[in-house]
C-alpha cells in the first residue's frame, strides 16, 4: 500500500488542486480553495504601519503608512503637531486671519481681530478699530529728565577778520628764573590746543604757605600730601604715618662706637649710642656740645679702668668705671644748672682682667698683662685649656692695679687664656680667643726638566711669614738633601736660585729651618745636559724662505733663530721665535739677497747656542710683478678689495702689497702679505679697504723690498 510519504511532492499548490477529505465515513475530493475559504490569512504589516486598504473595491488588506503630524505610541494614534513645521510662513498678520488655540483642552480657532479685546486703553492712550495705538503726551508726562550729553561739534565756521594785535605776554627767555612770585604774575598754560596765560593768584586762591591760617593741635586725622610710586600727589593721614613709624621702630638699633683713647663726648658722635671702651682711657664732657637730653651707655671691656674726667659729675663721688662694668651718662638741665651725670655706683668685687692677646708665633714665649681691682694677689695661675689644668705664672710682676708675666710658647691651636688669683681662685679673668697657626710651606711647581749647570729660579710660600726657608736637591723623595741653599723670604713668599750640578732624576726639597718637619717636596725632575742643534738647506734663493729644523734639551725650552752672514760670534739681537714640539723645533727664514749665510739657534732659558753649516744663497732671478685693475668703487672702512697680478718668472717669493694715494712715493706703512698661487705664477690678497676716502695706487714688492712696482691706475674709495 502506498503511503503519503511515498508520493512525489508537488512543485506548487494552486486553488483548484484536489485533496482527499473524509466526511461522514466517506472519502470525498475537495479543492484547496474550498478548504481555505473560511480560514483567516496571516497578517503581515511593517512596524509603524496600519492595516487597511488603499485600493478601491473588495480585496485583501493593505499596509497604510503614518504621515507627518501623527505618531503611534503604545498602540494609540495621536497628533504631535510636527506637520506645523511645514506650514507656509505668514509675512504679516491681517484682521481676517485666525489663530489655533487651546480652549479647555480642546482645539479651537480665534480670529485675529478678537485679540484686541484683551487690551484696553489707559490714561492718555487710544486704540482705534485698525489697532493703531496713539498717546497723548501731555496727560502722562512726568518731570523733565536730566539733560543729555552734548552732540558732536558742528563744522567750524569761516575765520573772521584778524583783529588788532594786543599787548599780550611773551614767553620767558631761555635761562630766566623768578626770584619771587606774586599774585599778579602769570603762568603759561596749554589749554584746548592753544597757549594761554593764567594769573598766579588763581592758583590755590592765590595763597602761599605763609598766608595760610595756623593749624590747630595735630591729630591722627590731619593729612599730608605725599607722592607714592610716582609724582602724582595723594593724601596720607598723620595716623597712617604714625603707624608706619611704629612698625619701623622695632628695627631701629643703637649705634656702637668703640673708644680706644681719651675722648670728649659730643652729641654728634655719642648721643644715643653704646660706647665700648676697649682700652683704659679718660672720658670728659663739654655740655655745650651735648645739650639736655643727651644719653649714652658706656661699657668698659678694657683691661683697665675708665676715668671720668672734666665735665662729668658722679652721684657717688667715684671717678672710675672698672673693667667689666657699665653705666649710663645723661645730659641734664634743671633749676640748679646743667651737667653731665652718672651714678658713680660701681661693683666693688675683686676683679682681674687680661689685656687683648695677639696670636704669638709658634712655640714662642709671649707676655700676658692685665689689671688688678680691689684685690692684692701675691701669685697668679694661668690656664690654656679652659681651666682643666693650671700652671703657676712664671715670675709675675704685680702692682696695685696691674700685673704681667711671660707665658711659655704654645703649639699650634686656638686658645683662650685664663688667669686667677692663686690665693683666691674665684677671682678669675678670661682673655680673648686667639689662634696660633701651624707652620706651612709650599713649593711652586718646577719644570719637568732642568738644564745641567744652569741656575733655575724656584719660589713658594711660608707661614709664619718670616720663618727662614732652605731649599735643596735630593735623588730621593724620602731622604733629605745633603746640601741646602737659603732662600730669600719676604712677607710669606720665598725665592731661591738653584743650580743642578749632576744629571739624573731629582726631587726639590723646601723646608723651614726652625721646623725641618715642615717641608714641601716636588715630583721627580729630570736634570739633563743642555744641548741644541740646528740644520738648514745647503742652498737657497734670495727672497725664498728656508726651512730650518733642530733639537733642544731640555725639551721644554724655548728656541730663537736668525740668519747671519757669519758663524763666529753669537748674535746679540734680531732673533725670531721657533716652534718647539717636545724638543724638536722648526722655523722659516727668508734671505733678502744672495750670498753666504748661517742659521743661529739659541736656547732662550740656558743661553746655549748652535750654528748651522754654510748656506749658499743665489741671487733672486729678475722678477717682475704686474697688477690687475679690480675695477669698481669701494666705501671707506668697509670690507676688503680683491687684488692680484702676475709673478714673472714664476717663483714662490714672499710678496707684500700696500695702497697709497701717491703713485711715486713708496708707502712706509700699510703693507699686507700676499699669497702666491697657480704654480707660483699669481700673487693675490684681500686688502682691507682704507679708512679714508681717496684715489689709491696699488704697490707690490717682495717682502725684502725688491722689485717694487706701482699701478698705473687708481682705485676710488668713497
Amino acid at each position: 500500500m502506498t503511503t503519503i510519504a511515498q508520493l512525489p511532492p508537488v512543485t506548487a499548490a494552486g486553488p483548484s488542486d484536489l485533496l482527499p477529505l473524509s466526511q461522514a465515513g466517506l472519502v470525498y475530493a475537495v479543492t484547496v480553495a474550498q478548504l481555505t475559504a473560511a480560514s483567516q490569512p496571516l497578517i503581515t504589516v511593517p512596524t509603524g504601519d496600519l492595516l487597511g486598504r488603499q485600493s478601491a473595491g473588495a480585496g485583501a488588506p493593505e499596509s497604510i503608512g503614518i504621515g507627518t503630524g501623527l505618531a503611534l505610541n503604545a498602540g494609540a494614534l495621536a497628533a504631535n503637531g510636527a506637520d506645523h513645521a511645514g506650514f507656509p510662513l505668514q509675512a504679516a498678520m491681517s484682521l481676517s486671519d485666525e489663530i489655533v488655540i487651546n480652549a479647555n483642552n480642546a482645539p479651537g480657532l480665534l480670529p485675529v481681530s478678537a485679540l484686541r479685546g484683551l487690551f484696553s486703553a489707559g490714561s492718555g492712550v487710544a486704540i482705534d478699530d485698525n489697532g493703531v495705538i496713539t498717546v497723548t503726551a501731555s496727560t502722562i508726562a512726568g518731570p523733565a529728565g536730566p539733560q543729555g550729553p552734548a552732540g558732536p561739534a558742528g563744522p567750524a565756521g569761516p575765520a573772521g577778520s584778524t583783529g588788532p594785535a594786543g599787548a599780550g605776554l611773551g614767553g620767558p627767555a631761555a635761562g630766566n628764573s623768578a626770584s619771587a612770585i606774586s599774585a599778579s604774575d602769570y603762568v603759561a598754560l596749554w589749554q584746548n590746543g592753544a597757549l594761554a596765560w593764567m594769573p598766579y593768584g588763581q592758583f590755590l586762591g592765590g595763597q602761599t604757605i605763609d598766608d595760610l591760617p595756623a593749624a590747630g593741635p595735630a591729630a591722627d586725622s590731619d593729612e599730608l600730601l605725599v607722592a607714592q610710586g610716582g609724582n602724582t600727589l595723594s593724601v596720607q593721614s598723620f595716623g597712617s604715618v604714625w603707624t608706619y613709624v611704629q612698625n619701623k621702630l622695632p628695627s631701629v638699633q643703637q649705634g656702637i662706637v668703640e673708644l680706644t683713647s681719651n675722648t670728649v663726648l659730643d652729641a654728634t658722635q655719642h648721643n644715643n649710642r653704646i660706647l665700648i671702651a676697649s682700652a683704659a682711657l679718660t672720658l670728659s664732657a663739654n655740655f655745650t656740645n651735648m645739650g639736655p637730653g643727651f644719653s649714652c651707655t658706656l661699657i668698659n671691656l678694657a683691661p683697665g679702668a675708665v676715668t671720668m674726667g672734666t665735665g662729668i659729675t658722679s652721684g657717688s663721688g667715684s671717678t672710675t668705671l672698672p673693667p667689666g662694668a657699665a653705666t649710663t651718662l645723661l645730659g641734664l638741665s634743671y633749676s640748679g644748672g646743667s651737667l653731665v651725670w652718672w651714678t658713680g655706683i660701681v661693683p666693688n668685687a675683686p676683679t682681674l682682667t687680661i689685656a687683648s692677646i695677639s696670636p704669638p708665633a709658634l712655640n714662642t714665649r709671649f707676655i700676658v698683662t692685665g689689671g688688678v681691682f680691689n684685690d692684692a694677689p701675691v701669685a697668679l695661675d694661668y690656664s690654656t685649656d679652659g681651666g682643666a689644668s693650671w700652671l703657676a705664672a712664671p715670675g709675675p710682676v704685680i702692682t696695685q692695679n696691674a700685673y704681667s708675666f711671660t707665658a711659655p710658647g704654645l703649639a699650634a691651636g686656638t686658645y683662650t687664656l685664663r688667669v686667677r688669683d692663686h690665693g683666691n681662685p674665684a677671682i678669675l679673668a678670661v682673655s680673648n680667643g686667639f689662634t696660633i697657626a701651624a707652620p706651612t710651606i709650599s713649593l711652586a711647581a718646577p719644570p719637568a726638566s732642568l738644564p745641567l749647570n744652569v741656575p733655575v729660579a724656584l719660589s713658594g710660600t711660608v707661614s709664619p711669614a718670616n720663618n727662614a726657608v732652605q731649599v735643596g736637591l735630593s735623588a730621593s723623595a724620602t731622604a733629605a738633601p745633603a746640601n741646602w741653599v737659603s732662600a730669600a723670604v719676604s712677607d710669606g713668599d720665598w725665592s731661591v736660585s738653584l743650580t743642578p750640578a749632576t744629571a739624573g732624576i731629582f726631587y726639590i726639597w723646601a723646608q723651614q729651618n726652625a721646623e725641618p718637619s715642615v717641608q714641601a717636596i716636588s715630583g721627580p725632575v729630570s736634570v739633563v745636559a743642555a744641548a741644541i742643534s740646528v740644520s738648514a738647506p745647503a742652498t737657497g734663493t734670495a727672497g725664498t724662505a728656508l726651512s730650518i729644523a733642530g733639537t733642544v734639551s731640555p725639551a721644554s725650552d724655548s728656541v730663537n733663530v736668525q740668519l747671519s752672514t757669519q758663524n763666529v760670534a753669537v748674535p746679540t739681537g734680531g732673533w725670531s721665535a721657533a716652534t718647539n714640539a717636545s724638543g724638536s723645533f722648526t722655523a722659516s727664514l727668508t734671505p733678502a739677497s744672495g750670498g753666504m749665510y748661517y742659521v743661529w739657534a739659541q736656547d732662550a732659558e740656558t743661553g746655549l747656542s748652535a750654528v748651522s753649516a754654510a748656506i749658499t744663497v743665489a741671487a733672486a732671478p729678475s722678477l717682475t710683478f704686474s697688477i690687475n685693475n679690480p675695477g669698481g668703487s669701494y666705501v671707506h672702512g668697509v670690507s676688503t678689495i680683491g687684488l692680484n697680478g702676475s709673478v714673472t718668472p714664476p717663483q714662490n717669493v714672499a710678496t707684500q702689497v700696500a695702497l697709497s694715494t701717491s703713485g711715486t712715493i713708496l708707502p712706509s706703512t700699510g703693507w699686507e702679505a700676499a699669497t702666491i698661487y697657480y704654480n707660483n705664477e699669481l700673487w693675490a690678497v684681500y686688502y682691507a679697504t682704507p679708512a679714508t676716502p681717496g684715489n689709491y695706487y696699488v704697490w707690490v714688492q717682495t717682502s725684502a723690498g725688491a722689485s717694487t712696482v706701482a699701478s698705473s691706475f687708481t682705485i676710488p674709495v668713497s
